[in-house]
């Protein structure tokens, strides 16, 4: 279950228009929603509050198997509404699969005008504090947007028992050291390590739509790095659309004389047809960052496929929601490939192969997420000629219509909306979809089993998890977990 911090931060990207799928660091998003879960703590209680609409509160505590939680404060005027968590939708506070949105040019915000005179917006910004007890840790947040499609941000990290007592370790140190080792067979064994020391980071974000590219300094280890992403077959219509409508020009008739010529020339965002397979676009970047104080260079690229939904073409089937990586780090010698698919409305599988091609070891963990419950919405991805949602799909009007006629606009009307549906059911499902609980599972090569069950009881969040381990006799079970989050008015 994402914390009321984390929730802040999505709503206030969503609210400005970010996109936070169009940088590298979240190339392998779809897969990570599936198979890095994490269960619980023993028992961890959350309490968050909204006095205002500028400002937010949130209390947490772990009361095993040690006592230590946490104050956390939010400021910002971007951010918008949060529901209780009565009837916030539970999308939103669990990390699902999801197909990344099609990428779009960031626009400034409208111009408004009050008695002639041009009114300057406030700018966007959210600030982040959270206080760690016992051991006083203190980390913090701060992002604002510099411009239409530039945003800044700094991470600040502070733990005043690592500067006092540099050679000692902290009781909070001790209970991550501890938890982390459970399942070492000799725990006395472990030496506990220090806290972390203060650190400083830099972050500046931009994006066109087309590329993006990301900047970071850190203070502690004097490390720079660059990361860069490039989505390739997009036009020009299809970065300045609005939010709310597909661009027109992608959309051809595909009825009438000369339809089958048309239809070899249709294309989403300019991807090739694929007869018979799946069709959408790539994207493909990489990082490289140097440490100064450790004297070490890091290099990585990767590449994404993902999949669009189809534009009402009988003889192309619909694809299903798929995305697929491949990672690959030429220093490490380390090689990561995903395959995420949405098989069902409520169903979605995902794998991760992992191997270093220098030492030749290799994992493999697959996992897959099932929204079980009584939610009224069916959900859908099978195109235009097919349901969408809980409406049915616009069909064409007639087949001796003359493409190049005036008669062609409104039907064109109807493939545009019927396109904006579509999209929006294949990246996000609607808002009436939303399940009363999602069962989440995962096998690693280390015969290690997870199992987590995310839902709302009454008025409270709750996630129940487990953690077995099947190679083991005398201790099968390796974590039971539970967390609690409730959110008032």
């Amino acid at each position: 279950m994402l914390t009321f911090s984390t929730l802040l931060l999505r709503a206030y990207y969503a609210r400005i228009g970010w996109n936070e799928d169009n940088f590298y660091g979240n190339l392998n998003r779809s897969s990570s929603a599936i198979l890095d879960f994490t269960v619980p703590p023993t028992l961890s209680l959350q309490i968050s509050k909204s006095p205002t609409d500028v400002f937010y509160t949130s209390y947490a505590l772990d009361a095993l198997p040690r006592l230590n939680g946490g104050v956390s404060y939010v400021a910002s005027e971007a951010v918008g509404e949060i529901l209780p968590s009565r009837t916030v939708p539970l999308r939103t506070m669990v990390d699902h699969f999801r197909v990344p949105p099609p990428p779009k040019r960031p626009v400034p915000p409208p111009e408004e005008f009050l008695v002639g005179e041009l009114v300057v917006p406030p700018r966007d910004y959210l600030l982040y504090s959270r206080l760690h007890f016992p051991s006083c840790h203190l980390s913090a947040l701060a992002t604002t947007k510099v411009g239409s499609g530039c945003q800044a941000s700094l991470a600040f990290m502070h733990s005043p028992q690592a500067v006092g007592r540099p050679g000692t370790s902290s009781s909070s140190s001790s209970t991550t050291a501890s938890s982390e080792s459970s399942s070492s067979p000799s725990q006395s064994a472990v030496i506990t390590p220090p806290p972390p020391p203060g650190n400083v980071i830099l972050n500046f974000q931009q994006d066109t739509g087309r590329w993006s590219t990301e900047y970071t300094y850190s203070a502690t280890d004097g490390m720079l790095g660059f990361r860069g992403l490039y989505n390739f077959g997009l036009t020009e219509a299809s970065l300045t659309a609005p939010v709310d409508e597909p661009p027109i020009l992608a959309l051809q008739p595909l009825i009438g004389p000369g339809a089958d010529e048309v239809d070899k020339k249709t294309r989403v965002d300019e991807e090739e047809a694929m007869e018979g397979g799946l069709r959408g676009r790539f994207s493909a970047g990489g990082e490289i960052y140097f440490s100064r104080k450790q004297r070490s260079l890091g290099v990585s690229t990767g590449i994404r496929f993902t999949t669009v939904p189809p534009i009402g073409i009988p003889s192309h089937p619909a694809s299903p929601p798929t995305t697929l990586t491949l990672l690959y780090n030429p220093l490490m010698g380390f090689l990561s490939t995903a395959y995420s698919a949405q098989i069902s409305p409520h169903f979605a599988l995902s794998s991760r192969y992992g191997v270093n091609v220098y030492s030749y070891e290799s994992d493999l963990c697959v996992g897959g997420e099932w929204w079980i419950g009584s939610g009224r919405g069916k959900g859908g991805w099978r195109g235009l000629r097919g349901v969408i949602g809980d409406e049915p799909a616009v069909e064409s009007a007639s087949t001796d219509v003359n493409p190049s006629s005036a008669e062609l606009k409104p039907v064109l009307v109807d493939e545009t909306r019927s396109f904006m549906q579509a999209m929006k059911s294949h990246t996000e499902p609607a808002k009436d979809t939303d399940r009363d609980g999602v069962l989440k599972a995962k096998i690693q090569g280390n015969g290690l089993v997870s199992l987590l069950y995310e839902s709302r009881i009454r008025k409270c969040l709750v996630s129940v998890g487990v953690v077995s381990d099947l190679s083991s006799r005398s201790n099968p079970i390796r974590t039971i977990g539970m967390e609690v989050q409730y959110f008032s008015d």
